[in-house]
């Protein structure tokens, strides 16, 4: 940890107020109490408290000669009070012996001198069950800082090197990170808001927005946490909210403001919304700051394009980064006009319905792609038959073809530099193993490209780098199965150690004519052995 970052988490645990001194007997008020458990025979009956673990024999109400503490007849789910600590909760029988288990999440908001608003999150545990006393624990598992302009996050994470709990400080997105999930939050929070440096935080319209948005699901206290935590980091969310851009202060409030298409550095709607023109600004109110037309709006501006908005339409819903990057690239070729009335022509189907964009995107997809692998593999750019060919599927898969030849080339070429003992041992071990009979010939493989592509060809694993590995330092050899007259044709693939054969199979992992060539790789073994007896270097046919 950084020395000026472990100076900040000092400072604010130091400026974060101490707990209420009710506080904890609130929380233990919301969690579920311990059951008390019984077991009656007759008008006896044995009755324990899982709350302190104490046990009480007593007799019924209606049999006090039996005894001088009476109660109630325990009957399972009724009400039941401990006589010794008083815990008040509910029979249980005492033969079940399952755990019971509670957690809750306890949101507690308080003010430093400096009217910085604190939110602190607490996770409370309670365990017991008929053999085991009530087991409890509080733990605080983050604290929010919410400043104006901006929010500090501590969270408590387990550090390996010191082997306990610390502070992590966060400041941004991403990991370490806390959930905001739904909780009970302790009185008095309101009045705690008002008296903040976030006392003009339009609260309840934040919330409403962001509710109908995202349904009802959206717990409210969930909800109003992370609207003051979005207008703590961008008090111009404000702005968003009278002038009712609701899905853009919904994508606002789901982001926390840390949102990289609005600039909450700013301070004008312009500055923070990357927008010069006025009537895009006027659109996008219009469309409730929707914030896929948003970021269409900041490319063209960024572009100097001016688009018609039905190009826009057909691009809502599908907007992100590498679509961006997909058009920037076709536009190198043909203009927007161009981009639309071709795809549009390779999709067969002109029309605005659902259906007929859904098909437009994905014929978009395939003739960008078409594009960037014939850029990739280096063709003339300017020739119009490759910008615009009359068959798209068809170009599209020759281009595929042609880029995985390519690829398969590259890595040919890498792993037969690799793995080079392949290459240098076939002589030696075409001495050894190869061999011909009964229309098969058996051989060692050439070169690491010849095992991949075997591998490929016949879809099994024998082209990773474990057997080539293994093949390259003489672990093991590789062997190819194959038919006289169709040499080439790989068929069936075998590993084999000195004169034993390890594993052997064809396509998809299986054993074609498996009877035939399991003798037939038997008398291949045997006929090994015999010339290693002999140190012949002759090998006689198997068969």
């Amino acid at each position: 940890m950084k020395v000026a970052e472990e100076e900040e988490i000092n400072r604010l645990v130091e400026m974060t107020p101490p707990l209420p001194e009710d506080f904890k007997s609130w929380c233990e008020k919301q969690m579920k109490r311990p059951l008390i458990y019984y077991r009656r025979n007759g008008k006896e009956a044995e009755i324990k408290c899982a709350a302190c673990g104490k046990t009480l024999y007593a007799k019924t109400a209606d049999m006090p000669e039996y005894g001088t503490l009476q109660i109630e007849t325990p009957r399972k789910e009724h009400p039941a009070r401990c006589v010794y600590c008083g815990n008040q909760s509910f029979y249980e029988w005492m033969y079940v012996k399952r755990k019971e288990l509670d957690d809750k999440r306890f949101y507690l908001y308080q003010l430093t001198e400096d009217k910085t608003l604190v939110i602190r999150i607490f996770d409370y545990n309670r365990t017991s069950s008929v053999d085991r006393i009530m087991d409890e624990s509080q733990t605080e598992v983050a604290r929010f800082f919410l400043e104006y302009g901006q929010v500090k996050k501590l969270i408590r994470l387990y550090t390996y090197k010191g082997d306990e709990y610390a502070w992590c400080l966060k400041k941004t997105a991403g990991y370490p990170y806390i959930q905001v999930i739904e909780g009970k939050t302790f009185p008095g929070w309101e009045q705690t808001v008002k008296e903040s440096a976030l006392k003009y935080c339009p609260l309840d319209e934040l919330v409403n927005v962001v509710r109908s948005h995202f349904t009802q699901n959206y717990k409210p206290n969930v909800a109003v946490i992370d609207a003051l935590m979005t207008y703590a980091n961008n008090p111009a969310i404000e702005m968003y909210v009278k002038m009712h851009m609701d899905k853009l202060v919904s994508r606002l409030v789901w982001r926390e403001s840390i949102y990289g298409d609005v600039n909450r550095k700013k301070r004008t709607v312009n500055g923070q919304l990357k927008l010069k023109k006025k009537e895009n600004i006027n659109r996008l109110v219009k469309e409730k700051g929707d914030p896929e037309l948003l970021e269409i709006l900041q490319y063209e501006e960024k572009m100097e394009f001016q688009w018609k908005p039905e190009w826009e339409d057909l691009f809502r819903g599908k907007w992100d980064k590498n679509t961006e990057k997909r058009i920037t690239r076709m536009l190198k070729y043909m203009t927007m006009q161009q981009l639309v009335n071709r795809t549009w022509k390779y999709t067969g189907e002109l029309t605005d319905s659902a259906k007929g964009k859904g098909e437009f995107w994905q014929t978009f997809l395939e003739y960008s792609d078409y594009l960037r692998m014939r850029e990739e593999l280096g063709y003339d750019m300017t020739n119009e038959v490759f910008i615009h060919p009359k068959d798209l599927d068809e170009k599209h898969q020759e281009m595929v073809k042609e880029q995985n030849a390519r690829k398969d080339e590259m890595t040919i070429k890498k792993k037969n530099k690799e793995f080079a003992n392949i290459a240098k041992r076939y002589e030696s071990l075409c001495k050894r193993y190869q061999a011909a009979a009964d229309g098969y010939i058996i051989r060692p493989a050439r070169d690491a490209g010849e095992i991949i592509m075997e591998g490929r060809i016949l879809h099994h694993c024998v082209g990773g780098d474990n057997y080539l590995s293994s093949h390259d330092k003489g672990r093991s050899t590789i062997l190819f199965l194959r038919s006289e007259k169709k040499p080439k044709k790989p068929y069936i693939t075998i590993e084999i150690r000195g004169t034993h054969i390890v594993q052997w199979y064809g396509a998809h992992d299986k054993k074609p004519n498996e009877e035939f060539f399991k003798k037939y790789l038997k008398d291949y073994e045997d006929q090994l052995e015999q010339r290693e007896k002999r140190n012949d270097r002759v090998l006689v046919a198997a068969g």
